[in-house]
């Protein structure tokens, strides 16, 4: 054994700031992903026929603390009404 692993320095990993949020284990939010992946699927993959299906799904993460509340208009939904507020509860 090498005696130069008892002198380093413990790695602590940080979860990133944006990009990753973690998963829903409990499926809170699995029927919303599965109306968007459908929408995706049914639309050749163009994400922006399923902006309404996208809002539903990270209105339902924010609400149940799988990701944190941001602002709509960060999230690229600044030309929306908001559709969703009431459906995630």
């Amino acid at each position: 054994m090498s005696s130069h692993t008892f002198s380093q320095k413990k790695f602590i990993p940080t979860p990133p700031q944006k990009g990753s949020f973690p998963l829903d284990h409990e499926n809170l939010c699995k029927k919303y992903y599965l109306h968007y992946m459908t929408c995706l699927q049914k639309n050749d993959d163009n994400s922006s026929r399923c902006r309404d299906e996208a809002k539903e799904y990270l209105g339902c993460r924010m609400n149940n603390q799988l990701m944190e509340k941001v602002e709509w208009s960060k999230l690229g939904f600044d030309n929306q009404t908001d559709h969703s507020s009431n459906k995630n509860n």
